[in-house]
Order: structure tokens, then sequence, then C-alpha cells
């Protein structure tokens, strides 16, 4: 970015400014000098939206140096200024950095200092222009965009995607809670001839078998009490784009045939009509249970498995795609930060590296929700393991002693399993009693499914039931 970055030098000596002009473009960046106040101020009129670091002398002829920063920043807030000074007292650096300075040197200082701190305001600069761009997405999406990342697990999603989206076929897409399963679908949609057309989202385990019908088909006047009106279904609401079933696995047995006749046959009958109405809409079926073994054991039907599996996807989980947390992590770190008007969040490397060796059982939506938390809570803007990790830090929770006499000659991987074993268990223990127990309570305050939150309270060895009563609510 220096070879775009724009510097202006103001400095009444000759040998100063010049040596630092000399410096600074030797680096690679943009830089004028000017000899007074005025002179900058007449360049930066001028050329008010060229400038993005003035280096400026506190004592000059005629206007002062924190005078002129104080007429630039009103043109354009987000100049950053340096001011240097021959006279530097902690009164003059706290009046500067009040007025809004970034920082300061005291003269004599050394060429390095100046580097160090001009790369960190490039460094600022180049941060708030993502910012920008990612809350100029904002207009149009309430959600983050989807990012795949680079490990090879994730390149086999893309290939897949970008071979059978062209191709007008029902898919069946597999993968824990939190994976990703519905970005995939929108990507597919996006990527195929539909893509002008509606995309629209069934949650089956959102609702009961009758209400299901109702959302799924859609009813006519009179159908049943409350239907005033004729209402249109899922499949009329996704005619001529797709329509994802998710969570395909819940939708109760004595209602699947009545699916598999949508599917198969591109028309629904309507809650209280006979009438068949022809709809259009390519089915994308997503579920993070195995459908092969629920039709073995009758509570799938078969037919409507092979409707609905013409070609599967897998998503991978994010503990198989390691790889990719950092890219994720300072991915929703930037969207976060945007979307929460925050000024500046930063996420130490310590830290993302003790990100990159937690499982992760909630997956992609665990740890986008563990960032956006920690972007809230985060101390003068930076990110720290408590913020991300709050149960793993507390002052009763012990889950790896450094002075052990066992730390020692357990292997990585083992302390790792313990540290991650020993965490999911207090987080769960906590949130599971703050909530009484309640198991859908706990889990919208976990970001999972039902059915997630229950498998890993079964692997944790806990008793939802026996947390009952121990709560605050």
């Amino acid at each position: 970015m220096t070879n775009n970055f724009r510097i202006l030098v103001v400095d009444d000596e000759d040998s100063i400014r010049k040596r630092c002009v000399r410096l600074l473009s030797r680096q690679g960046y943009h830089v004028i000098g000017a000899s007074s106040s005025l002179a900058a101020l007449d360049l930066v009129q001028k050329e008010g939206e060229w400038f993005d670091l003035l280096l400026v002398d506190i004592r000059m002829p005629g206007m002062d140096g924190i005078h002129l920063m104080e007429k630039v920043k009103a043109q354009r807030q987000s100049i950053q200024v340096i001011i240097m000074t021959g006279h530097a007292t902690v009164e003059t650096a706290v009046k500067a950095m009040k007025k809004g300075a970034y920082d300061y040197l005291s003269k004599p200082f050394e060429m390095e200092e100046l580097l160090h701190l001009v790369k960190k305001v490039v460094e600022i600069r180049s941060l708030q222009q993502e910012i920008k761009e990612l809350r100029s997405q904002l207009k149009d999406s309430r959600e983050p965009p989807f990012i795949f990342g680079n490990s090879e697990a994730m390149n086999r999603v893309m290939r897949f995607i970008e071979k059978v989206a062209p191709v007008d076929c029902n898919i069946l897409i597999q993968g824990e809670s939190g994976t990703g399963k519905g970005l995939a679908a929108k990507a597919i949609h996006a990527r195929s001839r539909r893509e002008d057309g509606p995309f629209v989202i069934a949650d089956c385990a959102a609702l009961s078998g009758t209400i299901l019908e109702s959302e799924l088909f859609g009813h006519v006047k009179g159908a049943f009490t409350g239907a005033h009106v004729d209402r249109e279904g899922y499949f009329q609401k996704a005619d001529k784009g797709t329509l994802l079933l998710d969570e395909i696995s819940e939708v109760p047995l004595d209602l699947q045939g009545k699916l598999l006749r949508a599917v198969q046959e591109q028309a629904v009958v309507k809650v209280g009509s006979a009438e068949p109405l022809r709809i259009n809409a390519r089915i994308i079926a997503a579920t993070n249970r195995n459908l092969e073994n629920l039709v073995a054991q009758g509570k799938f039907r078969e037919d409507l498995f092979y409707r609905l599996n013409v070609v599967t996807l897998t998503m991978p989980a994010l503990r198989d795609r390691r790889e990719d947390i950092p890219l994720l992590a300072r991915h929703f770190l930037k969207w976060y930060t945007a979307r929460l008007n925050l000024d500046r969040v930063t996420l130490p490397d310590e830290i993302v590296a003790a990100v990159s060796i937690h499982d992760w059982p909630g997956n992609v939506r665990e740890l986008e929700n563990a960032i956006q938390r920690a972007v809230v809570m985060a101390e003068n803007g930076v990110i720290s393991l408590k913020d991300l990790f709050p149960s793993l830090l507390r002052k009763d929770s012990a889950p790896c002693n450094p002075s052990d006499p066992l730390h020692g000659k357990k292997s990585f991987q083992d302390m790792r399993r313990e540290v991650v074993s020993n965490f999911t268990r207090q987080y769960l223990t906590r949130t599971l009693t703050d909530h009484n127990g309640n198991i859908t309570q706990t889990a919208k305050a976990m970001g999972m499914r039902r059915t997630s939150l229950q498998r890993l309270i079964r692997q944790s060895g806990l008793n939802s039931r026996a947390l009952k009563g121990l709560g605050n609510e």
C-alpha cells in the first residue's frame, strides 16, 4: 500500500523537512514538503483528497502545527497527523493528542522512529479501507459474505458447486450444524441459471407437521380455523428459483409422501384444495443427520431420499480444515468491526493460534458468534482469550496447570484435548445453569440447534436435568 500512501511534511527547517521527504520517498511513499502552515493549508485545500498523513512541526512562524491540524481535520477528519516537536513536554503531547493527533515525535528523533510510526498509520488506513468496503456491502446484506477458505477440503466444495450449479438437478447437502450448508445452497443458487429468481428457505425443524404442510404447500381460504385468505406456500414462492428444504430429516413421516409428490411432479396441492398447482423450483435439501440410517430405521422414505439425493455435497467440519480458521476469524473480525461501527479492533497472532487449536464443535457458526462477542467485549480494541473463551479463564476453572508435574510429559494433542474438553464441559455447565437446564433456551443462547446441543451434552457426560433449579431464571 506504500505506493498509494500520500504524506505531506510541514516544517520550516529545510534540513529536517528535506531529510524526511527523502527518507519516506525511498520507502515508496508519495511525499510533498511544505515550509509553512499556510503553504500546507493551501495544498490541502487544493488537493484535500490527496493526503493520508501530515507530518507537522509544532512550532512554525505564523500558524503553529496544532492550529494547522485543527483546520485540516475540520476539512477532512480522516487525515492522520503526527506532530514533531523540539519542545517535548507532557502538556504539549497531551494537547496534541486531544486535538486529534495520532502521535508525536520529539526532536531530535531517529529515522527508525519515524518509519515505525508511519508504518502503523499505513496499517490503520488499510484496515479503515477494508472496513469501508465491508460497510458498503452491509447496505444489501444482513449477514457476512460467505468465505469458503483455502483448504483442500473447501476447494473440493467449491469445485463441486461450480460443476453442479449450472445443472438443474436436486442436491442433498450434508454436514454438522454450523458448517455452512445454507450458505453453500445460496452459492449454488447464485451460480445457477435461476440466479435472478427467488431463493426461499423452508426450516422444516421449526414447525409442527400440520403447520409445516400449510407453510410448504400453502392453503386456501377456509381450509382451517384462522385461514381467512388464500396463502402461497414455500414451493409456490420459490417458483422459477430455488427452494432450500433445511433440516429435511425433521419432516414427519406422514408428510413425506406429499413432499415426494411435490418434488417428483413439480406440482403442489394446497391445504383445503383438490387442484394441483404447477411449480418450477429447484430443490436443495440440507440435513445434519445421516438420511441413509434414517431410511434403514424406517424414519425416512427411501423413494423421497433418492429423489432428493441426485447429487450429494458434504460440508466438512471446521476441525477438519483448521488452516481456514485464521482466515475466517480475521474475516469475521473485519465484518463485525464494520457492522458495529467500531473504529479498530485487533486480533493478536497468539490469540489466532489459540483459536486455531480449538475444535469448534459448533463449527463456523460458533466461531462467528465467538468473534462477534469478542469484538464487543474487547478492551482498548485488542481481543484477548477471555473475550473469546470467557468460561475457560474463570478463577474457578483450571483447565491446564503448567506447574503440574505431568504437564511436560503429556503430548501437545493430549493437552489440547484436555483443555478443550474441560472448556466445553465448563461452558455447557454454566450456560445450562444460567437457563435452568432448558435445552431450547440454552441452544438459542449458544447459537446452536437443539440436536447439536443434545449431542454435545451427551459427549461431555452432563445431565441437563440435574442443572434445573440452579440457575437465575
